[in-house]
This record gives C-alpha cells, structure tokens and sequence, in this order.
C-alpha cells in the first residue's frame, strides 16, 4: 500500500521537476515540501471531527449533501493543505526566485495531502485503485492548491487584476471545483450520468493548471528559449507513469484473482479511462512559451476544434478534427532556435521561392489570433524585399521531417503593414512553399 501509494506521489514531483526547466529545485527541498504537506491531512481530520460533531454529516438528500461537498470538503481540506503550504514557502523562501517555484511548491505540498489519502484508500480497496487515484484525485488536490496560490500570487507576479479580488475569486473556484468534483462522484440522484460532471469539472481545472504553470514559466527571471526542450519528453515521461500504474494494478488483480478476470479489468480500464488520461498527459505536456506573454486563466476544455490541419485526432463518425491545446512536438521544435543562425532549404528546389538553400536567423515566436504558432525569420544576404515579413508554421502532418531529421515548414509572406499578428488568421497568409530547417 505504502509502495502504491509513493508511486503516485513520485510521478507528478518528477513531472514538477521536468517543467522546471530554467532553475531547479533541489530533490531534497521537494522531499521536504512533501513530508510538510503528509501532515495537513491531520488538520482536516480535525476539523471533519468538529464539523461532524455539530450534527453536520451527509445524509443522502441532495441539498444538505451539496453544502457538505462544498463546505466539510472542499473548504476544509483546501483550507487544510494552505496551512502546509504557506509553512513551505515560509521554509524555502529564500529558494524560491522564480513564479513557477511557488506553484511547484503548492503542489508539492497537494501531493503530500494526496499520498496520504491515497493510502487511506489502498488500505480500503486495494491498489487496484492506483490509476485513477494518480491522474483523479491527486491531480485535482493538485489543481485545486494552485489555484488558490495563484490568486494570492497574481498581482505581485504577473500585474493581473486586484489582489483581494484575485484571492477571493480563485480560492472560491478551487473551493468550488474541490466540492463539486466529490459532490458528482457521490450523488446518485442522476444515476451514472453524475460522474459526467466530475469529469468536465476535471478536465476544466486541468486546463486552468496549466495555464497557470505556462504563465509562470512565461515570467521566469531566467527565462532562455534554448532550455525549452521538453514537450514530448513530458508526455513521453507521464505515459511511462500511467503505464508503470497499469502494470502494478494488473500484478494486483492476477494475485488475488483469474487470468480472464485481470485481462478484464485491465481493458476495461483502457476503455473507460484510457483515451481521457491520454488528452490529460497531452495536455499537461503542452504550453506556450512566449517570453513575458501572460494568458488569460479562461474556462476551457483542454482540446477544441480546430479548422488549421494541425488536430491531434478527429472523432469518429462526425470527423470533427480535435486538437489538444498547447503546443505540439513540431510546433515547438523550433523554439530552441530563436536567436540562432539556420539555413532554410526549400523541400521542392525546382519550383522554389527561395530557389537555394538560405541562412536565416529566426528572430522571434508569435501566436497567430487562430491559435497557430508561426516564427518570425530574417533572411541573411539575401534580398527578397525589406517590406514584408517572413514567418514559418511548422508542418504538423503527413510528411514533417526531410531524411528524419530536419524539420518541415511552411514559409510564409507578410505585408509590414500588419503590425499586430495576434489579430492574424493564418488562412489570410498565402504559403510560399514548403522548406526544411538546418542548424
């Protein structure tokens, strides 16, 4: 149980780890971090037992249930896990240089809450809960901490809004979400259709989250495009996590049960949660990285419709194209060149613009008002008219690399009268053709 149950903590302090890519943390202060946060759940206990000694407890009526889930729970153990959390940033204050240190230390301390739980859990059902109680209860622990630290840290990081108006707003969300999250897993008033709510108000929150951590990131003082490298290394990583999780649940279930039962279970698991997880690594290893570009924290799902051939999948039956928000593996490749001298090779030199090979220097990264990602170049000795501006899209489908190494872009022309690309659609730049980087 013990074993299970540090699994699941020690996925997301290694995926805090890997995002903390400019200054990071020592191991030693997150494990501290972590023993600080295993002591709040005793808080909680606490302040369930006075709760519950006031004749307030669940009773199985819809209203009365509902204010438990939002006050007993989700107040309480949000309440229970800041306690922790303001004594480690009290602890590392002097480590803490950098927005997404904060962030990373809230959570840390979540986790903390969560590992115990957890245990509670396994003792209860068995690690047969592993899976879910990693990607679900942990991360929404997780989730609903950051939340309520980004409101307190908002005006003084990023400038944004009023600071008791941010404390008041985002602790009441993560307050909220908390509560709700339990409240539709319980309640039975809309039979299976209740754990639906859960799942939104999930996937919700997880979109918050990140965003909060790509802001954070976004506004590091020691902020470098070059260090940006991990995009598939993150999803690659939390996909080693959620499988190391399948397998220990499987070993569980073929040692207290039948060969056909486990396989059951295990592709019932794949079924149910798999595809969901697999949006939620995605989009966990996702972010925009554009130096001091802050984005709004908006109530989104982590994917959306997209209409610029660049969806990680497309629904069946409708051929809806469905894209995970962030940045993709290719739209991001070229990021770690930004500042750098390249040469551009057209893919097709016998009908080119460029007609030969190029050196370019990529200057900068801009997101286009279509939510696509495109890097300003400059073309060295080369005169194809001062005026106008040249982008790159990187090329997200069918074929995207030249000898399975240099990556495929789009190059495009743009007037120099458009002086805010943020307003710009993709679908009004006309392509000149496609190329190829090198370094």
């Amino acid at each position: 149980m013990a074993f299970a149950a540090l699994v699941s903590a020690t996925m997301w302090i290694d995926y805090f780890r890997r995002i903390d890519v400019f200054e990071r943390e020592k191991v030693w202060s997150l494990i501290i971090a972590l023993i600080i946060g295993c002591f709040t759940p005793s808080i909680c206990l606490f302040f369930y037992s006075l709760i519950h000694k006031m004749g307030f407890s669940e009773n199985g009526k819809f209203v009365n249930d509902f204010i438990y889930a939002i006050l007993a729970v989700g107040l309480n153990e949000e309440f229970s896990k800041i306690i922790g959390v303001i004594i480690v940033l009290t602890v590392f204050r002097k480590k803490i240089d950098e927005p997404i240190d904060i962030l990373i230390y809230a959570g840390i301390t979540a986790i903390g809450f969560a590992m115990v739980e957890n245990f509670k859990y396994f003792s209860l059902y068995g690690i047969k809960v592993i899976t879910p109680r990693t990607f679900y209860s942990s991360l929404e622990h997780i989730i609903n901490t950051t939340l309520i630290v980004y409101g307190f840290y908002r005006t003084s990081l990023f400038k944004k809004g009023i600071p008791v108006l941010n404390v008041l707003v985002f602790s009441s969300l993560a307050v909220a979400s908390h509560g709700l999250f339990d409240f539709f897993l319980m309640d039975t008033s809309l039979g299976y259709f209740t754990a639906f709510f859960s799942i939104m108000i999930y996937l919700i929150g997880i979109n918050f989250w990140v965003q909060m951590l790509n802001n954070a990131n976004n506004y590091s003082n020691f902020f470098d495009y070059d260090k940006i490298h991990y995009t598939d290394r993150i999803f690659l990583r939390l996909l080693f996590w959620y499988s190391l999780t399948l397998i220990i649940t499987f070993i569980n279930n073929l040692i207290v049960s039948d060969l056909k039962t486990t396989v059951t279970h295990f592709f019932f698991g794949l079924l149910s949660d798999g595809f969901l997880f697999w949006v939620v690594m995605l989009r966990a290893s996702r972010f925009k990285i554009y130096k001091l570009k802050y984005f709004d924290i908006k109530i989104q799902f982590p994917f959306y419709i997209t209409k610029n051939n660049d969806e990680d999948f497309k629904i069946p039956f409708l051929n809806l194209p469905i894209k995970v928000r962030g940045e993709n593996y290719r739209e991001h490749i070229p990021t770690k060149y930004v500042g750098k001298n390249i040469v551009i090779c057209p893919v097709n030199d016998k009908k080119s613009y460029l007609n030969i090979p190029v050196n370019a220097t990529i200057t900068n990264k801009y997101l286009l008002f279509d939510d696509v990602v495109v890097y300003s170049v400059v073309f060295n000795n080369i005169g194809q008219g001062s005026n106008n501006l040249y982008l790159l899209k990187p090329k997200t489908r069918g074929l995207t690399e030249v000898d399975g190494l240099y990556p495929i872009e789009g190059l495009y022309k743009v007037n120099n009268e458009v002086v805010d690309l943020s307003k710009v659609d993709i679908k009004s730049l006309t392509r000149l053709e496609w190329v190829y980087l090198k370094v």
